[in-house]
């Protein structure tokens, strides 16, 4: 299917031009006081934030099928604006739900300075439910739209904000204003922007399909608009099954049929460099299109480029909505039943009793193999920069058409064991609070309540550089313990025979990419609390070698092989510490246990 795909593609692009930089589609016949401030200033402006929501307001009240809603209150106090859309009428969840359509979520401003999606949106949904010449869209979809998501980095607006973004003139920034980039906090949910999106629109909601807009940077080139998903391991295969056939195979080509230069997401092997090939990887839960493969639910990532004019990336995300929607209402059943098999075969896998077919990969890298890729670039030479010390691409305007390698193929990188469930300590709120935002299914304990489980011991780390105002841990080692637990009434019990479990395991396993432990949440357990004097633990390390001659043996191999301990007291005091009985039986120790089994009902709530 793929190689099908990317044939079609060569050869429709081989005759394709960029799409005009003009308005999107019927704009010329929309009275004037139903354009955006874009389609008004001609493309130089983008609204600012009241006047966004009072165009969504004036679609409210033009339409029967609209309905603009608040899901929660910014950093700074600002209404998060939901904009629901449907010809039912079906303005909540559970009406939604209840209808059997699929439910679409179109996401823009996560980087509030990428704002053409929002400009597509409001010119889309115009065109649904007031001029009604794109209402069709409609008839098989519930149709989410946030149309700022980040919107108090939205009204941080200036000129200066983007250094080679080509209009609009003002645009927003690109994280909160604590500084929070939004489009890596899905799985640690920080931002109050993040915790009201996860907790109040995607899981009540439930939405098979999350859309989000982007605006990139990088090299130079033709293509105008791109794209990416998560695929691969990490991805519940229905899912990119859908993705694959639907959006690749049909939407993509249809892009280009009407003119577009669409591409997978152009991140080059070496950067700025697309002789080196494409990387299209799977993607980290951090990121929208990760997260949602946790969800079991599919995630189409959107991004036109910078130096792009803004009239001409308005309008290619204008046009990948619309086709993704046409794809969507003409087959609405391919999308439900792909999400419908991913949930069932996450639910299976929970329940399965076969340990070896409980396994997840957390994470996936690329394979060597690649293939061709019709790629749509300008000419450039690469210049030697005296004040960088390094070469510097020079971009010119004609044409440079070519074949380049695009790296696709995955493979396992990082596998886990998937328990049959994790309990968790009460006291440990970081984890008790993600998984109420992620919609986690947990049971409290009522009554205390002991049994053998898995413990990881964290034997080894790293910390990595300042990142998101934290310095994240990454293992190096870790082994799987069991040890008696008793847990008391008001822990948590989490089972895995759950559409949500994906969540769970990359929350509470250490080796996974954007879990808690990499999040420094428990970070306090790799801290000794207590110590020895020497005068103290002298004695009782000779006593340990007296009665134990495999320690002695251990300790004499260890001050051959490890010159630090052979020339620190500190720490040959440490080494006999360590295996004393004084030892903190909790230190290096996840908190989160993995169950061997699940508890009996009567010792957990109904």
């Amino acid at each position: 299917m793929l190689s099908r795909t990317l044939r079609r593609l060569a050869a429709l692009t081989l005759l394709a031009a960029p799409a005009a930089a003009q308005p999107a589609p019927d704009t010329l016949a929309v009275p004037a006081y139903w354009k955006t401030r874009a389609e008004r200033s001609a493309y130089r402006q983008t609204a600012d934030y009241d006047e966004t929501m009072r165009f969504c307001r004036a679609l409210e009240a033009a339409s029967t099928w609209v309905k603009v809603e608040s899901y929660g209150r910014s950093g700074q106090g600002r209404d998060l604006p939901l904009v629901i859309l449907s010809k039912d009428r079906a303005f909540t969840p559970e009406q939604a739900l209840a209808l059997g359509k699929p439910i679409v979520l179109i996401q823009n401003g996560i980087h509030s300075g990428e704002i053409e999606g929002k400009d597509a949106s409001l010119a889309l949904m115009r065109d649904m439910v007031v001029t009604r010449t794109r209402e069709a869209l409609l008839d098989e979809v519930v149709l989410l739209v946030l149309p700022i998501f980040s919107v108090d980095a939205h009204e941080r607006r200036s000129r200066y904000n983007r250094i080679n973004q080509n209009g609009p003139e003002e645009m927003g920034w690109r994280a909160t204003p604590i500084g929070l980039n939004l489009n890596r906090d899905y799985v640690k949910a920080e931002a109050p922007e993040m915790r009201a999106m996860l907790s109040r629109v995607y899981t009540r909601w439930w939405p098979h399909l999350l859309v989000d807009n982007h605006t990139t940077n990088g090299a130079d080139y033709r293509h105008d608009v791109t794209y990416s998903f998560n695929h691969g391991p990490t991805s519940p295969d229905p899912v990119t099954r859908w993705l694959v056939d639907a959006f690749e195979g049909r939407v993509v080509s249809r892009l280009a049929a009407i003119g577009h230069l669409p591409a997978p997401y152009l991140d080059f092997v070496t950067t700025n460099d697309p002789r080196s090939g494409i990387k299209f990887e799977g993607t980290s839960p951090r990121f929208s299109s990760g997260y949602t493969s946790l969800q079991c639910r599919a995630s189409v990532l959107v991004e036109t480029h910078v130096l792009k004019p803004y009239a001409s990336r308005v309008r290619a995300t204008y046009d990948l909505l619309v086709a993704l929607l046409e794809e969507i209402n003409a087959r609405p059943a391919a999308l439900r039943s792909a999400v419908s098999e991913a949930e069932s075969d996450v639910v299976a896998r929970g329940r399965n009793a076969d340990q070896a077919l409980r396994t997840v990969d957390l994470t996936s890298r690329l394979t060597s193999r690649s293939e061709p890729f019709p790629y749509r670039g300008v000419a450039t030479r690469y210049e030697f920069s005296a004040v960088l010390g390094t070469t510097v691409p020079r971009y010119g305007t004609a044409p440079w058409d070519t074949l380049i390698p695009l790296f696709r193929e995955l493979e396992p990188e990082i596998t886990v064991r998937q328990p049959v469930g994790y309990f968790v300590p009460q006291e440990w709120t970081a984890a008790t609070e993600r998984l109420a935002i992620h919609s986690v299914r947990t049971r409290r304990f009522t009554r205390a309540w002991s049994d053998t489980v898995e413990q990881e011991r964290i034997v080894s780390w790293k910390t990595r550089p300042l990142f998101e105002g934290h310095v994240p841990d990454s293992v190096i080692q870790v082994e799987l313990v069991r040890r008696q637990r008793t847990f008391r009434p008001g822990d948590l019990w989490v089972p895995l025979d759950q559409r949500s479990a994906l969540v769970a395991v990359h929350l509470f396993e250490s080796q996974a990419p954007d879990g808690l432990f990499h999040w420094n949440a428990f970070d306090t357990v790799l801290q000794k609390k207590e110590y020895a004097e020497p005068y103290v633990m002298e004695p009782i390390a000779r006593q340990m070698l007296r009665d134990d001659p495999a320690l002695a043996r251990e300790f004499e191999a260890r001050l051959r092989s490890d010159p630090a301990l052979a020339k620190s007291p500190d720490l040959r005091l440490a080494f006999f510490y360590d295996r004393s009985r004084w030892a903190d039986p909790e230190y290096s120790l996840i908190p989160i246990a993995r169950a061997l089994r699940r508890p009996p009902e009567d010792v957990l709530a109904p």
